[in-house]
């Protein structure tokens, strides 16, 4: 498998086996330790990091300039998710979890997936429009079904939000809050420090804005997990805006994920990034001036989102010497190798004997300008709704939205191949998995910066796959890290089909 050519480029194939291959793997163990499970978890991640890097698909040539090949990919890709969701137990604390009680549900996913990969681009621009009002109508009744369904799901990610929510309403920082330990003392979810008297002693565990994104849900439905479906099916929405020939199959394989309910059902903050991450992409694809405002929202909505600015220059506007342009995955055509990229990444590895080397320095001056007020504004924002929530009580915040990161234990549940290493005799402990997974990241981050095209769907790519190393050699990595590498990854293939953004002077 060669890679194509010296131009930076994603391989949309590899991308899309990786998402649906991802997909498929949480359904054998919703995303605990499973030995067998973590074998399709390398094969994706391998997936992932050769569409990141652009390597060729093996069969078929790399220069299709329309979508129809990854139409059939991504158009199996949903029938066998789709038949993976009504296979198994949908999620754990339901009544009764087996989708063949619930015919309403057969009925609506069934729907959904027959619209999906019937309407194609050469329909139409309204039965385009109708097809996406049905699968987006879909993800909403599921998502609100699985609420009504599990009320009362046993996890602490209900009742600590539930105390932040009443501590922010009296004006008291939502970081010195205690809530109830609901778990035995035997199982390992907090260090023994962590817990005393049927209390759990840290306060919110995740930034401000994931709290102000969840309340309207909680404030307005009574359940914050109502704000959590909004935000999965607002990101769907803008995949199916980014791409005419690819949306509507993008956005179906991320709402008939076959682990989505599950995922709703334990109200995992993970849809706000992920709506985060599309307004992003999708902002940075047609008015990419202004995508360091969602930016700076993206990287307050989760600790490790702040990677997001490690790639902010692939949103930015192209420079007018083409440095740092967007070389592929911007047009309808594709991202795979072309002549025209070719004849692109000649002009920009030239650029240096085109003009004189005063005016070749003076241009990359002006632009890593460009690029620090583009980071710093986005870092401002981020500060913006950050600051003021943390200064209510700056040592608890320290405590509960930082050190606890550090301060968690190993995790011997985890779907990582940290925890596998315990298998082979290998002693890890809590420190020696941390820097596995900050050894993994940062070679995520490199093969990034190597070889994912400075383009909005090579950012979506390259926080996935770094997320997803994080994540796979990380000392805690369930179902909810990697619904969020799946996402990326999709809303990728997504804006690399999209059309390119009209110049601007």
């Amino acid at each position: 498998m060669a890679h194509a050519s010296g131009v930076r480029t994603l391989s949309r194939r590899w991308l899309i086996v990786a998402a649906i291959g991802l997909s498929l793997t949480l359904q054998l163990s919703a995303g605990f330790y499973d030995e067998p499970t973590l074998v399709w978890l390398g094969l994706s991640l391998i997936a992932a990091i050769l569409g990141l890097t652009g390597v060729r698909w093996p069969w078929g040539t790399d220069a299709d300039r329309d979508d129809e090949p990854f139409r059939l990919l991504l158009t199996v890709g949903v029938l066998v998710s789709t038949t993976a969701l009504v296979s198994k137990p949908l999620a754990l604390y339901m009544p009764d979890p087996r989708p063949s009680a619930h015919p309403d549900l057969l009925v609506a996913v069934t729907v959904a997936c027959l619209v999906a990969i019937s309407v194609r681009p050469a329909h139409g621009a309204m039965a385009r429009r109708l097809a996406a009002i049905v699968i987006l109508a879909v993800g909403l009744w599921l998502g609100a079904w699985t609420v009504r369904e599990s009320p009362k799901p046993h996890i602490d990610v209900i009742p600590v939000h539930v105390e932040a929510f009443a501590a922010l309403s009296r004006g008291k920082s939502p970081y010195v809050i205690t809530f109830d330990d609901i778990y035995r003392p035997d199982e390992a979810f907090y260090t023994p420090s962590m817990r005393r008297g049927g209390k759990v002693l840290f306060g919110f565990p995740y930034p401000p804005l994931s709290l102000l994104l969840a309340w309207p849900g909680y404030a307005l439905l009574g359940d914050l997990r109502y704000s959590e479906v909004l935000a999965i099916v607002v990101a769907a929405g803008l995949i199916v805006w980014m791409s005419d020939g690819l949306g509507l199959l993008c956005a179906a394989a991320l709402l008939l994920a076959p682990r989505l309910v599950f995922h709703l059902e334990q109200g995992w903050t993970e849809p706000f990034p992920i709506m985060l991450l599309a307004i992003t992409v999708a902002t940075a694809l047609r008015r990419p001036d202004r995508a360091w405002l969602p930016l700076g929202l993206l990287i307050a909505s989760k600790q490790h989102m702040a990677l997001g600015l490690l790639f902010a220059p692939m949103l930015m506007p192209s420079s007018e010497s083409g440095l740092g342009s967007r070389e592929s995955g911007v047009a309808g055509k594709g991202p795979e190798s072309t002549d025209q990229d070719t004849e692109v990444g000649s002009r920009e590895s030239g650029i240096a004997e085109k003009v004189s080397p005063k005016r070749y320095r003076d241009t990359r001056v002006a632009r890593w300008v460009e690029v620090a007020r583009f980071v710093l504004k986005a870092v401002a924002v981020g500060a913006v709704v950050t600051v003021p929530f943390a200064l209510l009580d700056l040592d608890a915040f320290w405590r509960s939205a930082v050190l606890l990161q550090l301060r968690e234990p190993f995790r011997l549940d985890s779907l990582s191949f940290t925890r596998e290493l315990l298998q082979f005799g290998i002693s890890v402990n809590k420190q020696m998995a941390m820097a596995l997974s900050l050894t993994a990241g940062l070679a995520g981050i490199g093969l990034a910066w190597w070889r994912a095209p400075r383009t909005p769907a090579g950012f979506a790519a390259s926080l996935g796959v770094t997320c997803f190393l994080l994540a796979a050699f990380g000392k805690k990595a369930f179902l909810n890290y990697y619904f969020l590498v799946l996402a990326f990854l999709l809303v990728a293939v997504a804006a690399s089909s999209s059309r390119p953004a009209p110049k601007r002077s």
